[in-house]
This record gives C-alpha cells, structure tokens and sequence, in this order.
C-alpha cells in the first residue's frame, strides 16, 4: 500500500482534468483560477472546488470519485481523483468506469418514457395485461398466485417506488416476493419492481435492456463509456469498488443487463444524459415534465430502514417527492431533481437544479463517500437544500472512525472437502449461488459466469477477503450437503442445494 503522502501527492498533482470552457488550454495556474457558475449566481473557482474534493476524500478515505459540473445546461467540468485500485495505487482519470448502482434506474425511467411516446407502453396500463399468461404462472412470481393485487401495478407506480413490492426479494421474510401495501398509496424503494418493469419491457420490445439502451439513449447522446453489461474494454481501466478501510474487492461483471442497477459508466457520461432531460434530447418536452413531476409525496423519515415506515413532515417544506425515476424537492433555488445510488464499495450522489441547469454527478468507489457528500456537493454548486437526512447520509465524525477488523485466520482444505461443495444452491427462483473448485480453491459466482475465489475458516466456513459475504455448508444426517447459509449485514439467508 502506498504511504498517505504519496498518495496525496498523486491525487493532487498527476490526474487528468477536462474543462470545458471558452479559454481552454490556458497554463496550470490560470486553469486552477477559473470559475464556473454556482446557485444563486455566485462563481465558484476550480481550484476551490478541488481542493475541497482532495480535502474531503483523504479526510474520509474516500479510494477515488468521478466528478462532473453542469452549467446552463452543458457539461463545463470534469474530472477523476483518486484511485480506481488503492492497493496497486492506480489512478482514476475520466475513462475510468464506476458502477453506476442505482442511477441505473434513471436511464431505465427514461427508457420507458420513450417507449411510452412511441405507443409501445402505457404508464397507466396494468404491467400484467402485457405478458401472454398470468404473471404467477412465472416461476419468480409464483407468491402472487393469492394475491391479486399485483393486478393493480402500473409502470407509473414502478417508476414513482409505490407498488408495494419490496427492495431486494432476498432480504425479505423467507425470501418470498410479497405486496407489503396496496399498490400506488404510499412511497417504498423497490428494485424487485424494476425488475417486473424490465420484463414487460424486454417482452413486448422483443429486445433487451442493453440492446434498447443503446439504440434509444447510449449511442444519440454520446455515452461511449456507458453500458448496463460488462464490456471487456473496460477491464483495463475500472474503478474496483473499496470497503470502509479502503480494501479493494471484486467488481461485478455483469453479462445480464439489470435496470434496476447493473449499469457502469463515467461521470461525465452521466452528465451528458442529465443534460438531455434538461434539454429534452430525444423525447418530447411532456414526457420530461411527467419525468420531473411529483408524483408522490414523501412523507417518510428516512428513504431506507426501520424509519422508511416512520411518517414525519419535516419535509413538507422542500416539497420532498418522487416524480419518474428520480427524487424532487424545491428551494428559493427553484426546483431540483436528485438521485442516490448505492451499493457494496459504490456510493454515488447527484442532484441539478431544473432552472439554471446548475447539476453535479459523483461518482465513487468507497464505502466512506457518503459522509462528505454534502461538504462536495457544497464546494461544487453551493448546494445545501439537498435531502441529506432523508437519505440517511451520515456526516464524517472522525470519533467514528474504527479500526479495520483483523485478518481473518485462512486455513487449508482438502480437496474433497471442497469438491462436496461444488454445485447450485438456490435462495429464491431465479437467485442462486454457484461453487466450483479449480486448482484446490473454491470459487463461488452469482451467474455462473464471474468466479470470485474464496477463502476458508473452517471447513465448512468460508469468505470473500474486504467483502461483506461469508459463506457456511450445511450437511445433513448422511452427511451431504445440501444447504448454503449466506452471512450478510447479521442476516443468516439460507439457500437449499439443487445441484
């Protein structure tokens, strides 16, 4: 690992920078001077802005962060700091891919806009009258099969978090797919309905997410480094995804396009698309206005956890809602759109102000991102109305700070051992996990395609090194495995053997 000093002195003074502005090309020291236009007409200069991204990155152990400002509606600034692999100190410049995480889910709101103003979809239409059989005869939503409500979910209630489905159908109570509320009454993230989203689309387009995404949005608006599907170009310049301590760990390679958050791309490729709403590239100036419409009130306390059942109206002030794809609130600014996107090693943050068409994108690879988020966004727009509370973002507090966990104890397992753990082990229709051994090492995969080498406790306990999964084999009385128990977060999901 490389001391902090030469760290910094990377971060500072050998990574790229883009500047879009009418004196391009001026010295270093003109450059770092120049100003871009921040809220409420004040300017900001570069120089300010990145030293307080450098300040707040090495105060939080933030690996790296992709950075974009947008101005009057263009894209005038971007720029990578940091490292796209802490561990091997390599820098982030502006091609580097980060994952994207939920910010997926605005693109795919985009999408269906499209396809609604070509006729192909209906955003009031029930999603189920579009498939050619009930939706519970599907294997992955055969839990509806006494529950006609999900009759009821449109792409509106999908789009606007309010169908009642949960978040990640792994985490919920047995791992069943269940309506937790009356469809389209209340406000609930939930990507299992993007997912049910993404089959209608993919259904009655006879086409995939990646394949639409690219004829409809990646290619018209330049996003060249922008993909819902792993790319192999990308493998020699990604940022791999970072824990609390700055422990690199794997990137997802995703062969299958995921709405609701598989897609990587660049902060400035991001920034091109925000663009394009506010402009109304490629879709008519209704479908933006329904896009950035409120569409429901958010009236929770926080936007995930126990609070997200919490009422408050400590909102009500800023007018806090969804509208299609993204969160909205007001401000003597005028009105903002915003989106979160999180994962594990990924925090992302955006927000643009729809009348000056004033809007930053951040993209990073560290679990730490979020405690500075505000400071960054701050130094970059002088935004300070964003809804950071709600998000659950919490400030840095350098009394927080803990220690890394010690090294966990790695033991050798026979070979044969191993090999009784080879096989499929199902959690939910359609969300498995697979094992291999190859060469003495077990590899475990979530798409039978990408292995990630694990690593052994005991010899049935097994972990992925700065991850947050561990892994145990559960035999029964004849002494077979047949049982997988996935550790997550303090949550014990177990998964039955099918193979």
């Amino acid at each position: 690992m490389y001391s902090r000093l030469f760290r910094f002195l990377l971060l500072i003074g050998f990574l790229p920078v883009v500047l879009l502005c009418s004196n391009c090309g001026s010295p270093e020291d003109d450059r770092i001077n120049q100003e871009i236009e921040g809220l409420g007409g004040r300017s900001i200069s570069i120089n300010s802005i990145e030293t307080a991204i450098e300040n707040a990155m090495e105060k939080a152990s933030v690996a790296g962060l992709s950075c974009a400002i947008i101005n009057g509606s263009e894209v005038v600034y971007a720029r990578a700091f940091g490292y796209r692999d802490a561990d091997a100190g390599l820098a982030a410049d502006e091609e580097t891919v980060f994952s994207a995480a939920s910010f997926s889910k605005t693109v795919f709101a985009y999408l269906v806009l499209l396809l609604c103003e070509d006729g192909i979809l209906d955003l009031d239409k029930p999603l189920h009258e579009y498939l050619d059989r009930p939706l519970p005869d599907y294997p992955y939503y055969s839990d509806f099969a006494n529950d006609e409500r999900y009759k009821r979910i449109t792409a509106r209630m999908v789009l606007s978090h309010s169908t009642g489905l949960p978040n990640v159908r792994l985490f919920s109570r047995d791992g069943r797919l269940e309506i937790m509320f009356e469809p389209g009454t209340r406000y609930s993230y939930s990507g299992e309905a993007y997912r049910l989203l993404q089959k209608v689309v993919e259904h009655v387009t006879a086409k995939g997410l990646e394949e639409l995404s690219r004829e409809k949005i990646f290619v018209p608006l330049a996003m060249a480094r922008t993909s819902f599907v792993w790319h192999e170009e990308y493998e020699g310049n990604h940022a791999l995804p970072h824990n609390r301590w700055e422990q690199p760990h794997f990137i997802s390679k995703s062969s299958k396009a995921g709405a609701a958050g598989s897609m990587l791309t660049t902060a400035s490729d991001f920034a091109r698309f925000i663009v394009a709403v506010l402009d109304a590239d490629g879709i008519g100036g209704e479908a933006v206005r329904e896009m950035l419409k409120p569409q429901i009130a958010l009236t929770s306390k926080r936007m995930f956890g126990p609070d997200a059942w919490n009422d408050t109206d400590e909102n009500r002030g800023i007018n806090l809602s969804w509208g299609l794809g993204w969160g909205l609130f007001e401000t003597k600014h005028g009105h903002a759109f915003f989106r979160t996107g999180h994962g594990f090693g990924n925090q992302n943050y955006t927000v643009t102000y729809l009348e000056p068409g004033i809007g930053v994108v951040l993209l990073s690879n560290s679990d730490n991102f979020e405690s500075v988020a505000a400071e960054i966004v701050e130094a970059a727009i002088g935004d300070t109305s964003s809804p950071y509370d709600w998000l659950g973002y919490v400030p840095f507090d350098p009394s927080q700070r803990v220690p890394p966990p010690p090294e966990r104890t790695i033991i050798e397992v026979d070979a044969g051992v191993l090999q009784s753990y080879a096989g499929t082990f199902e959690f939910a229709p359609d969300n498995k996990a697979f094992f291999k051994v190859d060469d003495g090492v077990l590899f475990y995969s979530p798409d039978n395609m990408q292995w990630i080498e694990t690593f052994a406790e005991t010899t049935t306990d097994f972990f992925i090194k700065n991850y947050v999964f561990a892994f145990s084999f559960v035999k029964d009385d004849s002494g077979h495995v047949d049982e997988l128990i996935l550790h997550v977060f303090g949550m014990e999901l177990r998964a039955r053997r099918i193979e």
